[in-house]
């Protein structure tokens, strides 16, 4: 794992799909954190009601889309929540999907190392460690093998799978909190 930098305690899921974020609420339940969200388990705590501490945001949900392209079809959808995170001193880890297929992106992971790239972070050099995960296969027409590459090579650490991201996630901030 990673360790975030110090005092940054804090996990920000910032998901195109429903399922992805769900998953990643019940990761953190069954380890023992609470969690909020906008579409909230049973277990954790929906966001109206307080939803500090560790947040998973389906950026999918009628909400965050009404009148706008789906994130996996837009994904400048996510880049407001993400920059937010990114400066916010309390948030040590970052987690966000990747989804292939047809009628997604062309390119997610490139406009996700694009929109990092032109985050204006102000000197910031303590930033939270940010996880992706990549859900689909290089059949897909934006190749899997294409977007983890684009990742890697913009310093994002990729999970195998979100379920690892969430593990990993939680793996970082236990470490940062010894």
């Amino acid at each position: 794992y990673s360790n975030p930098p110090a005092g940054r305690r804090w996990v920000r899921g910032l998901f195109s799909g429903g399922s992805l974020a769900a998953e990643a609420q019940a990761i953190f339940l069954g380890g023992g954190e609470a969690v909020s969200s906008n579409a909230p388990i049973p277990g954790a705590v929906a966001l109206a009601d307080g939803g500090a501490g560790h947040r998973m945001i389906d950026l999918g949900s009628d909400e965050y889309t009404s009148g706008r392209p789906h994130p996996m079809i837009d994904p400048s959808l996510r880049d407001d929540a993400l920059f937010a995170a990114l400066a916010d001193p309390t948030v040590g880890v970052v987690m966000m999907d990747v989804v292939l297929g047809f009628g997604a992106h062309d390119d997610p992971a490139g406009h996700m190392v694009r929109s990092l790239q032109g985050w204006n972070h102000g000197g910031q050099t303590d930033l939270p460690v940010i996880i992706a995960s990549v859900t689909g296969t290089d059949e897909d027409p934006q190749g899997r093998a294409h977007q983890v590459a684009a990742l890697r090579e913009a310093g994002i650490r990729v999970a195998p799978s979100n379920a690892d991201a969430a593990s990993f996630a939680l793996a970082c901030i236990r470490g940062a909190s010894r």
